[in-house]
């Protein structure tokens, strides 16, 4: 399912709006008959700051920029600016893609997993 996550920021008395654009991935199973979502996580694809009013604009240092993943880099830059710490290991193009995508082909060949951003899988027995 894709989804565009939008939050407003206001920097220097610009609005901007951040439109992030997700997938999510859910992981299904059928017990005791009944089909249900066991886990569920999702990957940024891209994002994009975009003014509120459009003559006003805002320029985001692409130096700061860069320090972030490619596919939430823009509200994670917005986020280290209100001192809120961006979480640096949520799904997005890169490394974190390959794994999610073999998590996700684990799941489907039967194995046990459960998506945890990224990293190992944990493996309830």
């Amino acid at each position: 399912m894709k989804v565009t996550i939008t939050c407003r920021f206001t920097f220097d008395g610009i609005e901007m709006d951040n439109e992030a654009d997700c997938r999510f991935f859910f992981m299904l199973e059928k017990r005791a008959g009944r089909w249900g979502v066991c886990f569920y996580t999702l990957l940024f694809d891209k994002d994009k700051m975009v003014p509120v009013v459009p003559d006003k604009t805002f320029t985001i240092p692409e130096d700061e920029a860069r320090k972030y993943p490619s596919g939430y880099r823009y509200l994670a830059w917005c986020e280290s600016k209100i001192s809120q710490p961006p979480k640096m290991d949520l799904n997005s193009h890169g490394p974190e893609r390959d794994i999610l995508y073999a998590k996700c082909k684990d799941w489907l060949e039967g194995k046990k997993v459960q998506p945890n951003l990224t990293g190992n899988d944990v493996v309830e027995n």
